[in-house]
């Protein structure tokens, strides 16, 4: 299990800092400042994330 970290690519708008991934209610999204921690995130977690940051257009990292 690990934290991931989703920003948008570039695209020539401005720096987009790094927000941690949180799981509600069964979804991922990305944390706001109400929820700045991530959460712990397993293989099939992780791999839908893969998938939706592809389609989506995000950069990933994992954290820890």
């Amino acid at each position: 299990m690990a934290r991931y970290q989703v920003r948008p690519r570039e695209d020539g708008r401005g720096p987009y800092r790094w927000s941690h991934v949180v799981k509600t209610r069964g979804n991922l999204r990305q944390g706001s400042i109400y929820r700045q921690m991530g959460d712990e995130l397993d293989a099939a977690d992780a791999a839908q994330l893969v998938t939706l940051c592809d389609k989506s257009g995000f950069d990933m990292r994992r954290v820890a």
